[in-house]
């Protein structure tokens, strides 16, 4: 028989559990891109102010609420994660912590944890309610969120800064133009799902290309354009590359993304003879390599140059370092010429170890696989193609974003689409 308190008492328990259920479905699209926003205009107000440290730290702050913020939230609906991605969070929670405890006091912590939050974004956007889209921002705060960021960076790469072989140009808030395009093409998921055309969101990604200058990121928006508009088909993939040699031949000398395209591919064929083949390249000292070029463009060559003395240092590291990495930033520290990668899937392998580098391909396949090739599809199948030829994965603000979003849609893509223009 139940008892007056018992009665109480259940009460209270379906209360408490209805209050959390609640909390937990209260993040919405709106208050996804509130957070990014804000970051957004903490960055902005600190890159006008020349760089205040006091800003930087109120920026470091505001990423690591952010962070808790994400893992309460996941922490809430844990239990909603599939299989899949139950899976996903138990290697991933056992790569990352054998790599923070062996590499402990030797790498970036904040570093490690903007990386590594990329996963709890993830793995909370999978756990996302079907009306997640159904409280959205104002077009007011899309366009704000969009244009501000794109606007002051162009500002910037127009405004006379000097060109830099291995693009290192700070534009705005951003390290470099390829973090600046990068912001631009995976935040026009705010413009599809704000109501732009499928055609006036490809052509904004083309421009944006152009008007940034750079190779990689058109590469990769073209091909990720063939893939949701035609497909992979033999034929037309010769017919369109047929089109694109002749546009090339009419108008490449009119485009500078073009013209440094040539630039690159020729001075890497001249090094290549001189050195002997690729390894004899890693053999080269820089001088050397500048006195072959005969070019101050070379940032495709010492990316490879580049690349050969981080897999020698793996090659050299202990069998716990060969398994759980050499620690975030690392790289910077051990390398010749003191740099990251330029390549993020490389940076994985090295920093955090094959077996985390698995984990991260494993997400972006299960993303992939689940939103399918479609329009909305297009900022991803770019970022991962885009992951080859940069730093971009400690990128916070695009980052959590993407991956929140990409969750999302990985769960609800269907319906998702229903919010998109034709």
């Amino acid at each position: 028989m139940t008892t007056p308190y018992d009665s109480s008492e259940n009460r209270m328990d379906l209360h408490a559990a209805a209050g959390l259920t609640h909390s937990s479905q209260r993040f919405s699209y709106l208050s996804l891109l509130r957070w990014e926003f804000g970051y957004i205009l903490i960055l902005l107000i600190w890159s006008l102010s020349g760089g205040s440290d006091a800003l930087k730290l109120a920026s470091d702050a505001y990423a690591i609420a952010f962070v808790l913020y994400i893992g309460i939230l996941l922490a809430t609906r844990i239990h909603q994660l599939d299989r899949t991605c139950t899976i996903l969070l138990g290697f991933t929670a056992f790569f990352s912590l054998g790599n923070l405890t062996l590499n402990a006091g030797q790498e970036n912590i904040g570093e490690s944890l903007k990386i590594l939050a990329i996963f709890l974004f993830f793995l909370a956007g999978t756990t996302t309610e079907a009306d997640f889209l159904e409280r959205a921002p104002g077009r007011l705060m899309v366009v704000l969120f969009v244009a501000l960021p794109v606007a002051f960076s162009l500002r910037d790469l127009y405004g006379g800064s000097s060109f830099d072989p291995l693009d290192e140009i700070s534009l705005s808030f951003f390290a470099n133009r390829n973090n600046a395009i990068l912001f631009a093409v995976v935040s026009s998921w705010t413009l599809m799902l704000g109501g732009a055309r499928h055609w006036i969101v490809t052509l904004y990604l083309l421009a944006c290309a152009i008007a940034f200058k750079t190779l990689g990121a058109m590469l990769a928006i073209l091909l990720a354009l063939y893939l949701v508009y035609l497909g992979f088909n033999v034929l037309r993939i010769v017919l369109l590359g047929s089109l694109a040699a002749a546009f090339v031949m009419l108008f490449g000398s009119e485009l500078e993304v073009v013209t440094r395209a040539t630039v690159a591919f020729t001075s890497l064929s001249r090094v290549m003879d001189q050195a002997g083949g690729l390894w004899g390249l890693g053999a080269m000292s820089y001088e050397e390599i500048y006195e072959a070029v005969g070019t101050s463009d070379i940032s495709l060559i010492f990316r490879l140059k580049h690349w050969i003395n981080l897999f020698t240092l793996y090659a050299d590291g202990s069998l716990t370092q060969q398994l759980f990495g050499f620690g975030v930033t690392s790289s910077l520290r051990l390398t010749d010429l003191k740099l990251l990668p330029h390549n993020d899937y490389i940076r994985f392998f090295f920093e955090l170890g094959p077996g985390m580098l698995a984990c991260f391909i494993a997400m972006n396949v299960l993303i992939v696989r689940r939103m399918g090739i479609r329009f909305l599809s297009i900022p991803a199948i770019f970022l991962f193609i885009y992951f080859f030829s940069d730093n971009i994965v400690n990128n916070f603000l695009v980052m959590s974003l993407f991956y929140f979003l990409a969750g999302m849609f990985s769960r609800h893509i269907e319906s998702s689409e229903r919010y998109l223009s034709d």
